[in-house]
Order: C-alpha cells, then sequence, then structure tokens
C-alpha cells in the first residue's frame, strides 16, 4: 500500500503519519527505489492493535 491509500483508512495527515513511522508507533515502509510500501498485512496489524479487535 502507498501512503495515500492507507491516509484514506487512518484519519492522520501525511506529516503526522510520518512522526509515527519516525517514532516507531507505524511500521517502517519497504523502499523501492525512491517510494515506500507497506504491505497489507501491517497496515491490518496496525488498524487492529489500535482498535483492540484480535
Amino acid at each position: 500500500m502507498r501512503i495515500p491509500q492507507i491516509l484514506k483508512v487512518m484519519p492522520v495527515s501525511k506529516s503526522k503519519f510520518w512522526l509515527m513511522v519516525q517514532k516507531g508507533e507505524f511500521p517502517k515502509p519497504i523502499k523501492i527505489g525512491r517510494s515506500s510500501f507497506w504491505t497489507i498485512e501491517q497496515v491490518q496489524a496496525y488498524l487492529r492493535e489500535r482498535t483492540g479487535n484480535s
């Protein structure tokens, strides 16, 4: 997933999102060239953790 897709399901700004990554609150991206990607599993796991659902 790319940032625009993630920000559709997470109500945070782009700068807040990168701050979360920097602080280790959100998984680090997979880098391919200059682009950053996250797996769907990483995003789903983060959202489950935040909402308390297993």
